[in-house]
């Protein structure tokens, strides 16, 4: 026998045991075919052609419906045990296909955060969980965790409580002022009065004025480009355009590559209860795909040189 005349035989049998078992239960050919989305007629044509097959009735007729003859009723109860045993085995592959399939999960920060320190590490995430797919959504607007255009979830830059949302510290937000190595080669800055002559690039979060503030110099007037984004403000400090005061976790890398120095050494920081946390709409499921990424991100801060 030819395969394909082997697979038509076999989808028939199927065909009719599916007709033959909706009929037997619910006791007309009208209500199987109601159950199956065909015609009546073609219940009836594959109950007739099991019969023709089997050589024998399967169902007497009743004044209302159809009602299987003893030795079909012992049938429909082993073909009803067979379904069962391949529905089961089904759900079993389609679960394990499930558990094997990728995680995908959309996670929004800012701009700044994604490219200076999330994107150089998402090499190690890929390795350690290649089932788990991140879509990192890089935008300083804030996406919604719930609702229309919703994101798994965020890495936030705020100081808490984030109302509505579950909400975890991730990196400290303490600032430090960089500049380009040329810049600092020129510059004899020990006091932060001496910065007051020397370009300051700022971007939304006023951090200068802030800064000032804390070490005694309120209202201080300074000059230099502002930027509506870290990142921006970043980039213009690796130009040589001035000193920059930024968030901690994003110039690690570039102190490192030494693209950047500290203009003060460690000395003027700006102290905040400001942070990046992961955020989302409900507690993290143990075990859940969102509960690894967020053990990795921890576990890359935990690794992070230069951060304590």
């Amino acid at each position: 026998m030819k395969i394909n005349d082997a697979r038509r035989m076999t989808q028939a049998v199927h065909n009719q045991l599916i007709a033959f078992e909706a009929t037997a239960r619910l006791g007309s050919f009208r209500a199987a075919a109601d159950e199956l989305f065909v015609t009546q007629g073609a219940v009836a044509q594959q109950v007739r052609a099991m019969e023709e097959k089997l050589g024998m009735k399967l169902f007497t007729r009743l004044p209302r419906g159809l009602a299987p003859t003893p030795v079909a009723q012992d049938y429909v109860n082993r073909v009803r045990q067979a379904m069962g045993i391949i529905e089961e085995a089904t759900r079993g592959l389609l679960h394990t296909e499930s558990e094997n399939a990728p995680h995908r999960l959309t996670l929004s920060t800012t701009a700044a955060f994604a490219s200076r320190w999330l994107l150089p590490r998402l090499v190690r995430l890929t390795e350690q969980h290649p089932r788990i797919s991140i879509m990192i959504d890089a935008t300083d607007a804030m996406r919604p965790l719930k609702g229309p255009g919703s994101v798994d979830m965020a890495i936030r830059w705020g100081a808490p409580p984030f109302l509505d949302t579950t909400a975890s510290l991730l990196l400290p937000g303490r600032g430090i002022a960089v500049c380009s190595p040329t810049l600092r080669g020129h510059g004899s800055w020990r006091r932060p009065q001496d910065v007051l002559n020397v370009p300051l690039i700022s971007d939304t979060h006023d951090n200068w004025a802030r800064w000032f503030d804390i070490y005694g110099l309120p209202g201080a007037r300074f000059s230099g480009p502002s930027f509506s984004q870290a990142n921006l403000a970043l980039d213009a400090a690796e130009q040589g355009m001035g000193i920059a005061l930024i968030p901690e976790p994003l110039v690690i890398p570039s102190l490192e590559t030494g693209t950047l120095t500290r203009a003060f050494a460690d000395a003027y920081p700006l102290e905040t209860d400001h942070g990046f946390h992961v955020v989302t709409a409900e507690p993290i499921t143990p075990d859940s795909a969102m509960a690894t990424v967020v053990a990795w991100l921890l576990n890359e801060v935990e690794a992070s040189t230069g951060l304590t």
